[in-house]
């Protein structure tokens, strides 16, 4: 069955948002650690794109955001997977059609994200996709990446 990105259905918020809970994940909002009320507030943040990924007809494997910034750059964000069921593509699925989609909707050629370092899974995905390291706009915990540089 194929994934694809769809609306994430209002009985799917509180499941998403304890991915994000249960890894004690600070990359939802400005370095705070996300709860269920907030993660409703970054859904309707202005130029943020929020899409879930399943199967046909199944409940969200996955969640990401593209962010249209004012600066106009196009950006990956807030991407998230079941914890249970990783390590089974999803995530590089997931990217896949986020990066598609955000090319698709912006109309450019670039699209950048920012991902913890140790983060060593979402690294080997974001690389396999193309993106490359932008080092000038790192730092010792959070490595930043662009696509079509």
């Amino acid at each position: 069955m194929s994934r694809k990105l769809r609306e994430l259905h209002a009985h799917e918020y509180e499941n998403v948002c304890a991915w994000a809970i249960k890894e004690n994940w600070p990359g939802l909002v400005k370095g705070e650690v996300i709860t269920h009320e907030g993660f409703l507030k970054i859904l309707m943040l202005p130029g943020h794109l929020s899409f879930a990924m399943s199967e046909e007809g199944a409940s969200a494997l996955g969640f990401g955001q593209i962010w249209l910034s004012p600066n106009g750059k196009t950006n990956l964000i807030r991407i998230l997977v079941d914890p249970a069921m990783r390590g089974r593509g999803i995530g590089k699925n997931l990217c896949a059609l986020l990066l598609a989609e955000a090319l698709r909707i912006s109309n450019t050629a670039q699209v950048f994200l920012r991902v913890r370092r140790d983060n060593l899974p979402a690294v080997a995905v974001y690389r396999f996709l193309s993106f490359k390291d932008i080092e000038g706009e790192s730092n010792a915990d959070v490595l930043a990446m662009a696509y079509g540089l």
